[in-house]
């Protein structure tokens, strides 16, 4: 009983300071105050999303390029994305085309760095706007990037044959 009295004595001096001013003491009331707020519960950290990109391939858990621009003769890009500072947390991977909503991929945190990707086939049809976000458990985007998925250009024809004459002499 001794230790807890001293142990919350010892808490309350460490917390009084910063209510009472200069040559005065704390009232009851602000101790109160400031027991309540040291033992109030504090929220998870947001955490943050250090890197994200479009990508077209994954070696050792890291996007081996970097995708604005997709033609459509390509079918699958991958979406990395680097978690900080989450763990135990779930983000998930929202896939929109053109507004509207393709895909969510969630995933369980791991880690304070936690690295995940999420990858996309895609229809040669499904051209224009593509967003892939970070959404947090809550619902918050924490980042969004964008590539454009666009018709690939014809090849140039091929110059036409000329006929070639046989000439008799």
């Amino acid at each position: 009983m001794k230790h807890h009295i001293a142990a919350a004595a010892t808490m309350l001096a460490m917390v009084v300071p910063a209510f009472a001013e200069e040559g005065e003491q704390a009232t009851g009331k602000q101790m109160e105050s400031a027991t309540e707020q040291q033992t109030a519960p504090t929220a998870a950290p947001a955490g943050t999303v250090a890197r994200s990109a479009f990508t077209s391939g994954i070696e050792d858990r890291e996007p081996i390029d970097e995708v604005g621009n997709l033609e459509n003769t390509q079918n699958r890009i991958y979406y990395f994305t680097e978690i900080r500072d989450m763990s135990g947390q779930t983000v998930t991977h929202r896939w929109e085309h053109n507004g509207q909503v393709m895909a969510e991929v969630p995933f369980e945190i791991g880690g304070d760095r936690w690295r995940v990707y999420s990858s996309k086939s895609l229809e040669a049809s499904w051209t224009g706007e593509w967003k892939a976000s970070v959404v947090d458990g809550s619902g918050a985007t924490l980042s969004a990037n964008t590539f454009s998925y666009t018709e690939a250009e014809a090849a140039p024809a091929a110059p036409a044959a000329t006929p070639q004459t046989e000439t008799q002499q």
